[in-house]
């Protein structure tokens, strides 16, 4: 199941509650937090969307984002009542998703947050693709690689004959192992396959 869950990190009650109510109303799980610290001490591998201050007490916002960064499975979005044009640029370049400037309209963070959402699940969707294309590379005999690697450069039956030294006959029966092992009906398709393993 896809996670819905969103971390509010913010010291202003008021705030946590107004966003509370907005995001839970449309079937968000929420989860609040008033301080950085409180938030990482609860989880050890967040997954969902993180909505914080930008100046948090203690660790500030975007040393918070600074931890998260290598976890794949958050996206950050940034309040700032008093925020520069650095900080916005500051939290960009620190992967975060989005900069909402305080005051701003309800839709504008429930927008920000289904968008955030969005690319966490296509990123997902993403990284299952690799694995499985991975995993059927790896079945590729020898040959079948060498061939899946020439065809991934846009080469034709001929061509690979050529290159690698076989007939062409022979090559076409590589070729219909390769895309029934790939699990591909086109050579677009193997391609978009062999790109995931690192080819084309």
């Amino acid at each position: 199941m896809e996670s819905n869950e969103v971390f509010i990190i913010e010291s202003d009650e008021l705030i946590s509650r107004e966003i509370f109510d907005l995001l839970n109303n449309i079937g968000y799980e929420i989860k609040i937090y008033t301080s950085a610290y409180d938030f990482l001490s609860d989880n050890n591998a967040p997954a969902g969307v993180v909505v914080m201050d930008l100046r948090l007490k203690g660790m500030s916002g975007l040393l918070l984002q600074r931890k998260l960064q290598a976890n794949i499975n958050v996206e950050t979005i940034f309040m700032s009542g008093v925020a520069q044009v650095e900080d916005a640029v500051s939290a960009m370049k620190a992967g975060a998703f989005e900069f909402l400037v305080k005051p701003f309209r309800p839709q504008t963070l429930i927008d920000a947050v289904g968008a955030a959402f969005e690319r966490l699940w296509a990123s997902r969707l993403d990284r299952m693709a690799a694995e499985s294309a991975k995993a059927a590379y790896e079945s590729l005999s020898d040959a079948e690689r060498e061939i899946a690697q020439l065809l991934a450069r846009g080469l034709r039956n001929k061509q690979v004959a050529h290159f690698s030294s076989r007939a062409e006959s022979t090559v076409k029966v590589h070729r219909a192992r390769i895309m029934k092992k790939m699990g591909v009906q086109s050579l677009a398709e193997l391609v978009r396959q062999l790109r995931h393993v690192g080819f084309g």
